[in-house]
């Protein structure tokens, strides 16, 4: 499939997606649960951990959750409690996002992709369970070959992905809108597009940068 790259077109063969601030509108819904979930004993650390969660946006939930005990409380925390921790953010997560829209132009684009026959894979730092959940509630599980959330991180699931499809870095493509995504596609040697959402900008720079994935797209005659 030919895309429109860095000011000129490729040749793509796999696109990877993530999946909040690039397919669905769920970012804002995610920072409003991450405030929501700072327990009430720690409300003076809220705006601290949201320094955190909003300069690693695109890491999984219990990274940011691991942090906020380690970095700002000072506690080492064991898996049981992690795993309850990360259970309690989902439950106040889950119903924010639910009836989330998709981005402007992002279910066209998809749909395009498909139309074109291109693998198409969601990589996503949700876990695999609330992911897939929240693909289906948008009516987007069909449209993709393969969802993955977390663990591992995306960096390990992106050299994954291209071992197990065989598939060339230089003709895949990594879509992301925050700064862990753009390092998992640099993790590869993939091509990247930032579209951008309220997640911070990549640290590095980026080649390409679209309002509107349809912009990606090469017009035929």
């Amino acid at each position: 499939m030919d895309l429109k790259l860095a000011g000129s077109v490729h040749s793509i063969d796999l696109i990877v997606f993530d999946c909040d601030g690039v397919l669905l509108d769920t970012v804002a819904a995610k920072i409003e649960a991450f405030r929501r979930w700072v327990p009430a004993a720690h409300a003076e650390q809220r705006e601290a951990f949201m320094a955190i969660v909003m300069a690693g946006f695109g890491q999984s939930r219990t990274f940011h959750i691991e942090r906020f005990y380690r970095e700002l409380l000072h506690q080492q925390p064991d898996q049981v409690f992690l795993d309850a921790e990360v259970a309690r953010f989902t439950d106040i997560c889950e119903p924010l996002c639910a009836e989330a829209a998709w981005r402007t132009g992002s279910r066209e684009f998809v749909r395009a992709c498909y139309a074109a026959e291109i693998p198409r894979y969601v990589l996503s730092g949700v876990p695999q369970a609330p992911l897939e959940q929240l693909l289906a509630s948008a009516g987007g599980t069909d449209l993709f070959d393969v969802i993955i959330g977390s663990p591992p991180g995306k960096p390990e699931s992106m050299a994954r992905i291209l071992a197990e499809t065989d598939m060339p870095a230089h003709r895949t493509l990594f879509i992301g809108d925050a700064n862990a995504d753009h390092v998992a596609a640099l993790h590869v040697g993939a091509h990247f597009v930032y579209f951008p959402s309220e997640a911070q900008r990549p640290e590095a720079a980026v080649a390409t940068e679209v309002s509107d994935l349809r912009q990606l797209l090469v017009e035929t005659e």
